[in-house]
């Protein structure tokens, strides 16, 4: 390739990082012409890995015009359904923490101003990133062509995390955003948690993600048996925890008279992390719900959110 076409040429560098595995994806845009790569690297408590910061490096010396797009991993993240800034106060919930986003006039997403902070201090190895996306505005450009009068509630499930919507022709009306430790369901009301980090300390330290253990990780790799053992339990302890989430959510959801909290009908999975058929078949059987499944790879979906940004 000429100098001179990759000079103007952009370049869409997507990366999904969590607790295991942190993946890549560049997108090469020439006017009509679109090529991709992808690479998977290991993580350690959802570091930046030094081998993928390498490979962007390289990618960004070559090709000035390269913008690089994450989604934040942020416990104190969610969305507030209205349309002014006084309706984080019905949830008593300080604005003034949050980088808070207008979506369609209707709704809210926000994150926690010091998470960001951290997010871009993980990307100094690349020298930035551009773009840091709320899961909340991933599943919504995703499912808004989907929406109509029913009411639904949106999933997007990852490996670490479970970011939940719910929905309808008219708004948006409830989100949730939830850590999963290492197959354990760890529950971040990130409303509470931002309610008390502004009442104590303007110096935030969050909890970091428990070490990984380094002789089960090597022991899986020399053993195929074991890694397909394992994997099925980790398929199936997924299946549980969201059964677990979906249970929650939707008793809160009815419970609290702060939503508009009609019968949701119907539940959509957005599966980043390739649940087995046999772990959708336990979690379709213990959820009253009519459910559906569709597959996504959250990295071509960063990439999506990026080349809106871009006008690409």
């Amino acid at each position: 390739m000429s100098f001179l076409r990759r000079l103007y040429q952009k370049v869409i560098i997507s990366v999904d990082i969590d607790v295991y595995t942190c993946k890549v994806r560049i997108a090469y845009h020439n006017n009509n012409n679109l090529s991709q790569e992808e690479k998977t690297y290991k993580t350690i408590n959802g570091d930046f890995p030094i081998e993928a910061a390498k490979y962007i490096r390289r990618i960004k010396n070559k090709y000035p015009f390269t913008y690089i797009a994450t989604m934040s991993r942020s416990k104190n993240q969610g969305l507030i359904a209205g349309n002014k800034i006084n309706s984080f106060e019905k949830f008593n919930i300080s604005a003034q923490s949050l980088a808070i986003i207008l979506i369609s006039k209707k709704w809210f997403v926000y994150i926690n101003k010091e998470d960001i902070i951290k997010d871009k201090n993980k990307f100094s190895k690349v020298q930035g990133v551009d773009f840091i996306f709320s899961p909340f505005v991933l599943i919504y450009e995703k499912i808004k062509d989907r929406v109509n009068e029913i009411k639904k509630l949106y999933i997007l499930q990852e490996k670490g995390s479970c970011t939940l919507l719910v929905a309808d022709s008219n708004g948006v009306y409830f989100g949730d955003y939830k850590i999963l430790e290492q197959n354990k369901f760890v529950e971040e009301n990130s409303m509470q948690e931002i309610e008390e980090i502004d009442s104590t300390s303007t110096n935030i330290e969050f909890e970091a993600i428990s070490d990984m253990d380094e002789n089960i990780i090597i022991k899986d790799f020399d053993d195929k048996d074991t890694i397909q053992d394992k994997s099925a339990l980790n398929d199936l302890s997924v299946a549980n925890t969201m059964i677990n989430i979906i249970k929650d959510t939707l008793n809160n959801f009815y419970k609290d008279d702060r939503y508009a909290s009609d019968f949701i009908e119907e539940l959509l999975i957005l599966d980043g992390c390739g649940i087995s058929d046999s772990s959708i078949t336990h979690l379709t059987n213990n959820i009253m719900l009519e459910t559906q499944f569709l597959r996504i790879d959250t990295c071509e979906e960063i990439e999506k959110l990026a080349k809106m940004e871009l006008k690409l």
